[in-house]
């Protein structure tokens, strides 16, 4: 008993929860189909989708702790073309100086080495600028043109950090350390992702076993005094990766050892000197004072061009500008190592809302079609409600503190959750509307249980009167026979002969209307759906036809011979032609459909005279003049029980019925 139970409440948590489950179980094996196949996609949607956000919450105020000093076209015009001789690239390192810049920062490789070396390389050696180069990581081959400096001070080069193939550095003759103390160099090697956008750069760049750090933490680490530079893996609240000193706090870096663009400033913001300007002496004097300054280049010529979120061709300074502040301010962006199990909590909680709107309301009746509480075909929506959530919580997150949650991947497993449970739950919904029409046909005629799927519940009369003809079959002596024998038994007998009945009648074009006790109703062209097109004679010679057609088969359902001490059972069929009102009647919380007026009453009192009449099948006065009385026998003129005016009414010989002489 226990088990069956276990059964029982195993169908009914399958049923209730089916729709759920099979949509949560279609969805997640879509969703990694398309994760494998097409993660570079869903990648740039989502680093599209933070570049916009960066746009979006950009300020508009000036910063002025970070200035750019840029060789822009105006100044090559008034110094004349790139590279400016030494002594001119010098002279600027000094007055940036003389103006009380707190620390110089160079987005410009010196590799090529020239005579005037020396007039440069005193300059260096006196202002102490954070110098520049820049690594190949691409595989092949690739140059190795200058001198490498500024390694950190580590015996290996981690795992974590992309190993270099070659390099572009600066000359060796600038790079002299006559105090002792070696220059402050970063590397400036992007990350370009594919449509152009630098979003990562490398934190460390590896080569001969030696780790370089990036230009922005060069300068960070310069401006704090700080020597030393470690690395540790970052706690769950913490990046994957970080680089830690006392001075500079923890600066966060993905699993590849990258640092990620934060583009949360707009490029408006940067105060942007012409070099020409600033050779010139023409900034204004307080501008610079305690600032930090980075040289580079948005000269079209330069050759140093990459797309932003602002735009698709700027400076590749400007990537420099904006890493530098986010590490100035602790405002690196990061994906946070909790990351993973933040977005299945939020998927958890998305897919338990879809559950719960798609499932069905308890039944009122046993047996009766489970509704949805929420109607299916939102269920999309609602997904679509949940990944702009999750949007909007990643990118309130992405501009207020940096972290970066990550939305795509779980806004598209809640998406394909709610197509697929709204799918199954329509389909469900399809299937339990068909099981009802099935079994509301088999009670009422199958064109009526076809519009009242499709109608509201009304109150008003839905009936119409037509042209029909009316069949009615009823089997004499049957109550005795009930009376006389096992339930079990008279109920197999009126199933043999309705299901007989219902054959009949619908080979030749009828319609049961109704099973009345031991009788059947059927009617042709009675539904207000069909089409009257028929003609009274043609659906009149089909009753007729369907009439001598039950007489016939009555014979092999119908017991014979009967029971010991019960008259034989028989049948009566009365048969008419003529106007009836056909429809349902009734208030909304219960109606009935039935044919109804003069023709049916006629058809039933005709029944009732076919034992007086000895005659099993009688034709009434309009039946017999649609088809010209053909093969019909008249039995004279009656006054039919409960009837005002008499009635002709016509026998069908039995020898035609059965083919007897």
């Amino acid at each position: 008993m226990g088990e069956a139970a276990h059964r029982q409440r195993s169908a009914s948590l399958v049923q209730r929860h089916g729709v759920a489950l099979g949509g949560l179980l279609a969805a997640v094996l879509l969703w990694l189909l398309i994760t494998a196949l097409a993660s570079p996609w869903l990648n740039a949607l989502q680093e599209r989708a933070g570049d916009w956000a960066w746009t979006l919450g950009a300020g508009r105020g000036d910063e002025r702790r970070l200035i750019v000093v840029d060789i822009d076209e105006r100044s090559l015009a008034e110094i004349g073309p790139w590279p400016w001789p030494r002594a001119t690239q010098a002279r600027l390192l000094d007055n940036l100086a003389q103006a009380g810049v707190s620390q110089q920062i160079l987005d410009v490789v010196f590799t090529t080495p020239r005579a005037e070396d020396a007039t440069l390389a005193r300059a260096l050696a006196q202002h102490r600028p954070v110098l520049a180069q820049v690594f190949a990581l691409q595989q092949g081959g690739a140059p190795a043109v200058g001198q490498l400096a500024g390694a950190l001070d580590w015996p290996t080069c981690p795992a974590p950090f992309a190993e270099a193939t070659g390099y572009l550095a600066n000359a060796p003759a600038l790079l002299a350390a006559p105090n002792g103390t070696p220059p402050s160099v970063g590397h400036i090697t992007p990350r370009v992702d594919a449509d152009g956008v630098v979003r990562h750069q490398p934190a460390i760049v590896c080569h001969g076993g030696k780790a370089y750090p990036a230009l922005g933490i060069a300068a960070l680490m310069q401006g704090s005094n700080e020597a030393n530079l470690a690395l540790m893996r970052g706690g769950w609240a913490d990046a994957p990766w970080q680089l830690a000193a006392r001075g500079l706090g923890r600066i966060p870096l993905d699993e590849a050892g990258n640092l990620r663009v934060s583009w949360r400033l707009h490029p408006d913001q940067f105060i942007s000197l012409p070099a020409a300007d600033v050779l010139a002496g023409r900034t204004p004097a307080h501008l610079l004072q305690g600032a930090w300054v980075l040289v580079g280049s948005s000269a079209f010529g330069l050759n140093d061009s990459i797309a932003t979120p602002y735009g698709g061709a700027g400076s590749g300074l400007q990537a420099h500008v904006q890493i530098i502040a986010a590490l100035i301010d602790g405002r690196t962006p990061y994906t946070p190592r909790f990351a993973p199990l933040l977005q299945g909590a939020l998927v958890l909680l998305g897919l338990c809302l879809l559950a719960w709107l798609v499932r069905p309301q308890a039944q009122s009746v046993v047996g009766a079609p489970r509704r949805n509480h929420f109607p299916v075909y939102l269920l999309p929506l609602v997904a679509l409600g949940q990944a702009l959530v999750l949007l909007a919580l990643h990118t309130a997150l992405q501009l207020r503190t940096g972290l970066w949650l990550g939305w795509v991947v779980p806004a598209l497993l809640l998406l394909l959750a709610g197509l697929a449970m709204g799918m199954l739950a329509h389909a469900r919904s399809r299937l339990d509307r068909d099981r009802i029409y099935a079994h509301l046909a088999s009670y009422l005629p199958a064109p009526v249980a076809a519009a009242l799927a499709l109608q509201p519940p009304s109150s008003a009369i839905q009936a119409a009167t037509r042209q029909v003809s009316v069949l009615v079959a009823d089997i004499r002596n049957f109550s005795a026979y009930c009376e006389a024998r096992p339930p079990e038994e008279a109920a197999a007998v009126l199933h043999a002969f309705f299901s007989e009945a219902t054959r009949v009648v619908q080979a030749h074009g009828g319609v049961i209307e109704s099973f009345q006790g031991d009788a059947v109703l059927a009617v042709w062209n009675g539904e207000l759906q069909q089409a009257d097109t028929a003609s009274a004679t043609g659906h009149a010679q089909q009753a007729l036809q369907a009439a001598v057609e039950l007489l016939a088969a009555s014979r092999s359902v119908l017991p014979d011979p009967a029971p010991a001490g019960l008259e034989p059972l028989s049948l009566g069929i009365g048969v008419e032609t003529g106007p009836a009102m056909a429809g349902s009647f009734g208030l909304a919380s219960r109606r009935t459909h039935m044919v109804m007026g003069r023709t049916v009453t006629i058809a039933s009192r005709l029944v009732e005279m076919t034992a007086d009449l000895a005659h099993p099948i009688l034709v009434g006065e309009g039946l017999a003049g649609q088809i010209g009385g053909a093969g019909l026998q008249s039995m004279g003129t009656f006054l039919l029980d409960g009837m005002r005016v008499p009635h002709h009414i016509y026998a069908y010989p039995l020898d035609a019925a059965f083919g007897t002489d």
